[in-house]
């Protein structure tokens, strides 16, 4: 993706004699995130790099606001735009609204209001990206929105974009095109988010394999059901459905059972202290770590690994060997 001197993605220049162009729109807003739309945009970059041949097609991308000019981003990026198109200047294939604070009402504004629905009429497929907050200090109607919270929806916002970014590509292009534009895209890990393993034909029980596994690749980052649902492919619901009899737990049950051993293993194995052992499992703090030692294993975790410390000192004077304690765990011992 390039950036000009005005902080203005430049559209995508290529020259095929048989490409065909999609023309993309991304709308910005007050204090909107960027990161998102910034992966669209180099993703959709990259997959244009990629094609040749009679699969060559070209995007060419246009970033707009209400009134033109430049809109400054909730880190303080200030992003040069032009003016939305007037009625019947332009048709786009696509339009992402990247929104922030306040982000519904900036989109119920008359005029940007009545230039989506005339987007859609014309066949545009629209999408909003938002931020999740409502106001501008970060607190919602429930109190402050702690930086865990606004982390984890941050990283949904971002896993939306990438998902919103594969479908683009995968329809004009292919499958194996979107899966390596994503894999360029500088500053997006998009195996987070698309199991290259998941495909239509899987049968339910390998899509919920593929969604334990994304939970285990996973287990250290703030993660939600619904992300492993999206990564497999599958509704929220259905996942919840089979999950049970596929795995024998729930999602949550067993994402937690696989930061419980991980944890485990990083006691028994390394001097790291409390608070890092949680961070690394995406426990956030010690003192959750420690709850989830005390309810499961009877032991806070400097207790535990004081005691696998001392087995194995024991095993090895006696030369035997012994089941570790994250293999003798139930389900049903760590259930919130």
């Amino acid at each position: 993706m390039l950036i000009g001197n005005n902080l203005q993605w430049i559209p995508h220049q290529q020259t095929s004699a048989v490409s065909s162009t999609q023309r993309i729109a991304f709308v910005l807003t007050e204090s909107c995130d960027l990161l998102g739309i910034g992966a669209i945009a180099e993703a959709l970059e990259c997959a244009c790099s990629l094609a040749t041949g009679e699969t060559a097609k070209k995007y060419e991308m246009r970033f707009v606001s209400e009134g033109g000019g430049h809109v400054k981003s909730d880190r303080s990026l200030f992003v040069s735009t032009d003016e939305l198109p007037k009625p019947n200047d332009e048709r786009f294939a696509h339009v992402f609204v990247a929104g922030g604070t306040l982000s519904r009402a900036a989109c119920d504004t008359p005029v940007l209001s009545g230039w989506l629905q005339r987007m859609r009429a014309s066949g545009a497929r629209v999408k909003l990206f938002t931020t999740g907050f409502e106001t501008s200090n970060g607190t919602h109607d429930n109190g402050p929105i702690s930086g865990y919270e606004q982390a984890r929806r941050r990283r949904a916002q971002l896993g939306s974009a990438v998902k919103a970014a594969f479908e683009v590509i995968r329809a004009d292009f292919d499958e194996s095109i979107a899966h390596e534009a994503l894999r360029r895209t500088s500053f997006v890990d998009s195996s987070e988010w698309l199991s290259p393993s998941v495909d239509a034909a899987n049968t339910a029980g390998d899509r919920i394999r593929a969604a334990a596994r994304w939970l285990q690749d996973n287990c250290h980052r703030a993660v939600s059901v619904n992300d492993a649902a999206e990564a497999c492919a599958m509704s929220q619901r259905t996942l919840l459905r089979n999950f049970q009899t596929y795995i024998g737990a729930s999602p949550s049950e067993y994402l937690q059972r696989v930061r419980l051993e991980r944890a485990c293993q990083l006691l028994a194995e390394t001097s790291l202290p409390a608070d890092k052992v949680a961070r690394r499992v995406g426990l956030t703090n010690g003192d959750r770590l420690g709850k989830l030692f005390r309810r499961c294993m009877g032991k806070s975790p400097i207790e535990y690994r004081a005691w696998t410390r001392g087995n194995a000192d024991a095993n090895e004077s006696t030369g035997e060997t012994t089941v570790s304690a994250p293999q003798q765990l139930t389900l049903a011992t760590c259930d919130e």
